[in-house]
């Protein structure tokens, strides 16, 4: 996989193979999303999230209605920028 350059906040399309179970090998699945933080072992991908910080402050529930991914990256078949 080539490098690709890529910073916080960035809109990422990331190809990455998945374990499943009960079948005859790993799938390749995609999602897009905000790059909201990188790990050691993962690019941490919020694919529905507050637009601002101060949205997300107003919001009163536990889990702030968001969702977000961990990708690990050693399963990362390639990433492009799309923002």
């Amino acid at each position: 996989m080539a490098k690709t350059k890529i910073a916080l906040d960035d809109i990422l399309h990331i190809v990455f193979w998945d374990h499943c179970e009960n079948h005859h090998d790993a799938i390749q699945f995609e999602v897009y999303g905000k790059l909201v933080a990188v790990t050691r072992k993962a690019y941490i991908l919020g694919c529905w999230i507050h637009h601002t910080p101060e949205a997300r402050a107003a919001d009163n529930s536990d889990d702030k209605n968001e969702h977000r991914y961990a990708i690990v990256k050693s399963a990362v078949d390639s990433i492009r920028k799309l923002k």
